[in-house]
């Protein structure tokens, strides 16, 4: 059984390409590093590095173990803090968006399965997220599902959709555009704001509306939360659209008024976990708990819309 520590001693190296750097940050001497990783290249019978008196390169073989000792390290982590903490945390990665339509419903959801889990939620962007979760430093991430197929290593993850949502169009209460025809050209003499889903929605709008958005400047305003952009349409002219889940507060209080936009593509939010952690109790409840949340919201959501048709 090779030594933990000489593969996180070869990560540095390979990392750093150095053996002084990574004498430095493993706070070692020089030699030491080297002792171990001549071991390591000995009890594998291969070279892992070229070594001259200026340079530091990995070897083809190097090069495949490095990502495999990333990965090795990061489970010996989770392992041990697993171990410690007596499994007791649950933690997720995911998009302001998603995490905010589907987390707050999914955790009272959770609550009364898994009392004394706790969960910690952060904000990351895709690519890094997924990263993570390879990685094991997550058990979940959370995004829209076609954020999470454009997603490399497909092959060790798993992705499930969990929520379908409605577009609509929101503004403040008493604006022109409540009333009376609901064409592109009359939406587009209004400033516009998009909570991020610029990149989502592109090719996906009704024949001519890219177009005719660009020729417009629209939207002239993309800001990262849809808690920003609706209450940037709450206190001026300007229009956003938003899953219907996220405007129904703010709609039902009566700070905003929205209409329905044909056409619009639905937002649909998935999980991504591990291939080999899908029956993993706490994620598995946890799912289950996210996918009940979202059938509720999606009754709410098509009551809601029939009022809007």
């Amino acid at each position: 059984m090779t030594d933990l520590r000489l593969i996180h001693h070869f990560e540095v190296v390979y990392r750093l390409l150095s053996f002084s750097k990574a004498a430095e940050e493993l706070r070692l001497t020089h030699s030491a590093v080297t002792r171990s990783i001549k071991s390591l290249e000995d009890a594998w019978g291969t070279q892992l590095f070229y070594r001259t008196t200026r340079s530091v390169e990995p070897t083809e073989a190097g090069a495949r173990l490095y990502p495999m000792a990333v990965e090795l390290l990061a489970f010996s982590e989770t392992v041990q803090r697993e171990t410690v903490s007596g499994d007791r945390e649950l933690k997720l990665i995911g998009g302001p968006i998603a995490l905010d339509m589907l987390l707050p419903s999914g955790i009272v959801a959770y609550r009364d399965a898994a009392p004394a889990i706790q969960v910690f939620a952060d904000v990351m962007p895709p690519f890094i997220a997924i990263e993570e979760l390879v990685q094991r430093r997550t058990h979940m991430v959370i995004f829209n599902m076609s954020t999470l197929e454009a997603m490399p290593h497909a092959s060790r993850l798993r992705f499930r959709e969990i929520l379908s949502d409605d577009f609509v169009m929101v503004c403040r209460p008493g604006h022109p555009i409540l009333t009376g025809p609901l064409s592109l050209d009359r939406l587009l003499e209004y400033p516009w704001t998009f909570p991020g889903y610029i990149h989502f929605l592109d090719g996906r709008l009704p024949d001519g509306w890219p177009e005719k958005m660009q020729a417009a400047g629209a939207p002239q305003y993309t800001l990262y939360t849809p808690t920003a952009s609706m209450e940037l349409s709450i206190i001026s002219d300007v229009l956003t659209i938003t899953p219907l889940t996220l405007a129904a507060a703010n709609l039902e209080s009566g700070r905003l008024a929205c209409r329905y936009i044909p056409g619009i593509p639905k937002y649909r939010i998935g999980v991504g976990i591990r291939r080999e952690t899908e029956r993993e109790p706490n994620i598995a409840k946890f799912i289950d708990s996210l996918t009940r949340a979202a059938r509720t919201l999606e009754s709410h959501n098509a009551e809601r819309l029939k009022r809007l048709l």
